[in-house]
């Protein structure tokens, strides 16, 4: 008998929550199996059964939060050993070859996120007749959907376009769920407690403004000719990394007990770390960007473009969502205009970005249409004054309002 517990997933975690079972008990097993999607944080793993045999019980329910050495599962290992062990009949008309190979399963898994191993269950794809054409030949959403129109259709599979910051027809799905009581768990239990920490201890405010866009827009064109993609999220991203560098104390949050043994600390951080929300399908993701001052404006668009794949794709671990100093969330790719973003645990300051849309204007004494970006901060006004938070903002604004300047280090 062999007792499966949670094991040390590292990065200081201690404890998981179990998202979903892939086996129940009465199943048979091999060694390396996933048995258990569990997450920490905000990110997925799956643990593979360490032997093979047969489950006699499960540790826990989807979920339960589990820690560190306590039990995952019961796996009978007699069972498979007595199945293994017994003679086959011999063959009368070929004598029995020593040398013959076993059939053993196969232990290199196919590279694919939970999220996708979720899907293709779901659709009745065998990952291992899918080839990857993600990062290291990864399996990703694209390849599940050519997958099945094979599957299904005669007629070749159109291939989408590289992600974008919209979102896409993934969230048709948007907003539904059948009445009833469902146990909060996975994200959306994290995003609740994240969520309420910060209302209930710290105090926003928020300004909002908007400035014109019209050179943002023209200097995307100019780059889309020669076939660079400049997203608003990037440029947003250098302008926010030099906003921070000219006043550190946004870039910090008040200590709590656990820190300092008192609440009166106040924390100003040595990195910039940018967080970068995403909107997925399981809920809102907050990858985040290390060292995001020392990027460039086009090595910033390449790794936000990636970090944004691999949270829709389920993709990331815990160290992807850890150590952010300060927060972007781009709402205006999904149509809003304002919002008022709730600071995360551990910072003092957002910046919220609403849709580029022409709006009246007043530009050289005329009302006229003009490309109009919203945006809004928050901060803790615990740390940062009204003084402040017009100065950071504004220092934002300067950049964006002639984004050539983010062309220069």
């Amino acid at each position: 008998m062999n007792i499966f517990r949670l094991p040390d997933i590292g990065e200081g975690l201690n404890e998981a929550e179990i998202i979903e079972w892939l086996v129940k008990p009465g199943d048979e097993v091999h060694r390396d199996q996933p048995i258990v999607e569990v997450m920490t944080d905000k990110a997925s793993s799956e643990l593979s059964a360490p032997v093979s045999g047969v489950i006699i019980s499960l540790g826990g329910t989807q979920g339960d939060r589990l820690r560190v050495g306590e039990m995952l599962a019961e796996i009978d290992e007699s069972s498979e050993t007595k199945t293994t062990s017994e003679p086959s009949p011999p063959d009368l008309e070929k004598p029995p070859t020593p040398t013959s190979p076993k059939i053993i399963p196969n232990n290199i898994r196919p590279k694919a996120s939970p999220l996708i191993r979720r899907k293709a269950r779901e659709l009745g794809l065998d990952l291992n007749q899918i080839a990857g054409t993600g990062p290291g030949q990864r399996i990703v959403s694209v390849d599940l959907e050519a997958a099945s129109n094979i599957a299904h259709d005669s007629t070749p599979p159109q291939i989408p376009e590289v992600l974008d910051e919209t979102i896409d027809s993934a969230h048709e799905n948007l907003g539904q769920m059948s009445a009833g009581s469902h146990p909060l768990v996975g994200i959306r239990r994290q995003i609740a407690l994240n969520t309420t920490q910060s209302w209930t201890q710290i105090p926003h405010i928020h300004s909002f403004d908007e400035l014109d866009g019209s050179l943002i827009l023209d200097l995307q064109t100019r780059f889309a000719a020669m076939g660079r993609k400049l997203t608003i999220l990037a440029l947003a991203t250098v302008a926010t990394c030099r906003a921070l560098s000219r006043f550190p104390l946004v870039n910090s949050y008040v200590a709590d007990d656990s820190e300092q043994d008192s609440n009166d600390w106040l924390v100003v951080q040595d990195r910039i770390n940018l967080g970068i929300a995403v909107a997925t399908t399981k809920g809102l993701i907050v990858p985040v960007l290390q060292n995001a001052d020392q990027l460039d404006l086009f090595s910033a668009a390449k790794e936000i473009a990636e970090i944004v794949t691999r949270a829709r794709n389920g993709d990331l671990d815990s160290t992807h969502l850890r150590g952010a100093t300060f927060t972007i969330t781009n709402y205006g790719s999904l149509g809003g205009r304002w919002a008022t973003p709730i600071i995360p645990p551990g910072q003092s300051a957002i910046l919220g970005l609403g849709r580029i849309e022409k709006r009246p204007a007043v530009h050289e004494d005329i009302v006229v249409p003009r490309p109009m970006l919203p945006v809004v901060v928050g901060a803790d006004h615990r740390i940062i004054d009204g003084d402040l938070l017009e100065a950071f903002k504004n220092s934002i604004f300067e950049d964006l309002k002639d984004p050539l300047r983010l062309l220069i280090k």
